[in-house]
């Protein structure tokens, strides 16, 4: 319409132009008026009572806001971010003005929507849903919602700018949304509803559950997000059986690498999970799902993101390579979540790489994922095979220590042996051998070959979970003391500033050695007397285990605070690429303050961080533990002194980190709690041990 009256504006003598623009505006606002006066029928105001005020730290809206009714017998969709705070009573109030009460049918966490159910004896009047393939970017976009004033509705006007966002789930607008207006319509120039508005934010390709106030904080900014209202039509029969409709998952994790351009090829499967029961493994290659053909990360986000719970896939996947490479059709029905993941113990400490010479995932690497190279996607960097003095290599993986009472210990493995094989697998590295045993589960059997004086061993074993206990110094193959007593001096303490940055961190480095250092970050007050102190009291492990204690200060001369998580975040960053650290023996610990910033530091750093030690630390109220990653070996120790009153706070967040699959270390220490950094004798040597073992697998 607009662009016949430009035609005719551009026709039209000059002196008309500001007349035909007048005429256009009022066409332009009639035909908005028109598409209100339709739509507006089936758009209710919600008032929710009762629940609670804060989730996750964000206080809740309070207030009404806004649903749509989709069927005649009293169907009501609105966004799930109005029911965040879990209310006792609902209230709607009708377009006829009548009130009455609700009740929730179901939530769909995949979309971030719940379905209300409205007891009436009259026929309501349901919103009529747009073709979704007659929408297009550029199209005229007008959101209504029905809040304060309940006799009117309130109106924002824009254009659709893109489809399918949010990986197939919604489409996006530029109209300015406020909260109040999530849960109501988006609706074209007929009054025919496009979508649902809600707000949302990407959802982490490993999270099985989603924040619903995620990306509220884009209202009124001009980016705004709608779902299909004809999806939603679509599954409301089952969404009224199921009650909740919930995101499917496979259970698998994909190569490291940029989304957009890096193949889908998997790394791992979680074992018991979808994928784990139709067959697939690390290495195949995800070709196409039901008939789509998969090219990257992102495309298979796109085919599987809008499924839910239940569905079944049809997935092609390749296997192997060049012309022993096959095609294997399968059928996938997708899971609401996945068991605990838990990460099987075979007991080998293996030798440590020497310095720079480990193909993990780098400190300095961890936020910069290169994409895979598809050409490449079945070979392994062999990043710790062993060498003759010839310089010739050895096969398998060399093992510096057993773990007592260990599966490995059991079948008879010994320090010096290598590993050659688990399962039919031939293993050079410690990325193989994890990769290997990610496919596993504790108590799963399975085959060894290891070599002994040039003799090849085959073992069986039972796997078993990675152990709680910390070991004694001569099972960890530790340092000779005679060499560390020597070059044990007067501890010299660097600082290290970031550019940009104002806060200083001082630290101890192990005099060189052959293999790449471990890092300690100790969250303390930060002062430099207490540094020197920390220095003298942990030097002798530092040397013994080649390890970088890095101990920086707060920003702030009250403590930490989570203002100074971007600073930490990059301290790591440098700490990692400056002293080429060991990538399997990173670990943040604190007390009191300190240990709460370091395990909300280690939660959000698991590809980078390997331990978190918190002394007489609970975890931060608003801090959720998300599911194990077989990809990200957190473990966790806890550091409790005897008769602390915030013991029973502290086992029980204990338990939340051991449900949710992560091995949890506690020990109790003697004496009273100090407002210092300084640990008792026994407490820290049992604490350097265990940062020693953390190479386990």
């Amino acid at each position: 319409m607009r662009f016949l009256l430009l035609i005719v504006i551009c026709l039209a003598p000059f002196g008309s132009l500001a007349a035909a623009q007048a005429e256009l505006d009022d066409l332009e606002q009639g035909a908005i008026a028109a598409a209100v006066d339709v739509a507006e029928k089936s758009v209710v105001q919600i008032r929710t009572i009762g629940g609670i005020d804060q989730l996750e730290g964000q206080t809740l809206a309070q207030g009404p806001t806004t649903g749509l009714i989709i069927s005649a017998e009293g169907l009501i969709v609105s966004s799930a971010f109005n029911f965040a705070q879990q209310p006792t009573s609902i209230l709607v109030r009708l377009p006829d003005g009548k009130q009455r009460a609700a009740r929730i049918v179901g939530r769909d966490d995949n979309r971030m929507l719940v379905l209300l159910q409205v007891e009436t004896f009259d026929e309501l009047p349901a919103a009529e849903p747009a073709d979704l393939a007659s929408i297009r970017p550029g199209n005229w976009a007008i959101a209504l919602g029905r809040s304060f004033n309940p006799e009117e509705v309130s109106v924002s006007v824009g254009v659709v700018s893109a489809l399918r966002r949010m990986h197939g789930r919604a489409i996006q607008t530029d109209v300015n949304v406020s909260a109040t207006n999530y849960g109501g319509p988006l609706i074209d120039l007929q009054g025919r509803v496009m979508g649902i508005l809600v707000p949302m934010a990407p959802q982490s390709p490993g999270a099985a559950e989603a924040n619903v106030t995620a990306g509220s904080e884009f209202y009124d900014s001009g980016i705004g997000f709608a779902i299909p209202l004809v999806d939603v039509l679509a599954v409301v029969d089952r969404w009224v059986d199921e009650q909740d409709l919930h995101r499917g998952l496979l259970g698998i994790g994909l190569k490291p690498g940029n989304p957009h351009s890096t193949a889908p090829i998997v790394a791992n499967v979680w074992p018991r999970a979808p994928a784990a029961i139709a067959g697939w493994r690390a290495g195949d290659r995800i070709v196409a799902v039901n008939g789509v053909e998969i090219a990257t990360q992102t495309d298979l986000r796109f085919q599987t993101m809008p499924h839910y719970a239940g569905d079944k896939l049809q997935v092609t996947l390749r296997r192997g390579a060049g012309a022993k490479a096959k095609r294997i059709e399968t059928e996938v029905t997708l899971a609401k979540e996945l068991p605990p993941f838990l990460h099987p113990f075979l007991g080998v400490l293996p030798e440590r790489p020497e310095n720079g010479n480990e193909a993990d995932v780098s400190p300095a690497d961890a936020a910069n994922d290169k994409p895979a190279d598809d050409t490449a996607e079945n070979e392994v960097t062999d990043e710790s095979a062993g060498k003759q003095a010839d310089g010739e290599e050895i096969e398998g993986l060399a093992i510096r220590a057993i773990w007592p009472g260990s599966p490995a210990d059991d079948a008879g493995l010994r320090r010096g042996d290598r590993l050659l094989r688990i399962g039919d697998k031939e293993i050079d590295s410690v990325e193989q051998a994890l990769a290997e045993l990610n496919g596993k589960s504790p108590g799963d059997s399975l085959q060894l070959a290891a070599r002994r004086a040039g003799e090849e061993l085959k073992l069986q074993v039972a796997l078993a979970e990675l152990p709680k206990n910390v070991l004694e110094a001569a099972d960890l193959g530790a340092g000779d003391d005679a060499k560390v007593d020597g070059e044990l001096g007067d501890p010299t303490l660097q600082t290290l500033k970031l550019p940009e940055m104002s806060q200083t961190a001082r630290y101890l480095q192990p005099p060189s050695g052959p293999s790449a250092p471990g890092l300690l970050v100790w969250l303390g007050e930060g002062k430099s007397e207490t540094a020197e102190a920390m220095a003298a009291q942990w030097q002798r492990t530092c040397v013994r285990d080649r390890l970088v204690l890095l101990m920086p200060e707060p920003a702030d001369a009250g403590g930490w605070t989570n203002d100074d998580m971007e600073y930490l975040a990059r301290l790591l960053q440098t700490a990692g690429s400056r002293w080429q650290i060991d990538p399997r023996r990173i670990v943040v610990a604190g007390q009191g303050k300190g240990g709460q910033l370091a395990y909300a530091l280690a939660l959000r750093g698991r590809k980078l961080i390997r331990g978190v030690a918190a002394v007489d630390s609970p975890l931060p109220r608003t801090l959720e533990v998300p599911e194990n990653n077989p990809n990200e070996r957190l473990a966790i120790l806890a550091i409790e002194t005897q008769n602390s009153p915030l013991a029973p706070l502290i086992r029980k967040d204990l338990q939340k980190f051991a449900d949710a699959g992560y091995p949890v270390t506690q020990i109790v220490r003697r004496g009273e709690e100090k407002g210092d950094a300084t640990l008792d004798g026994a407490t820290r040597a049992k604490l350097g041990r265990w940062i020693d073992g953390l190479d386990r697998f």
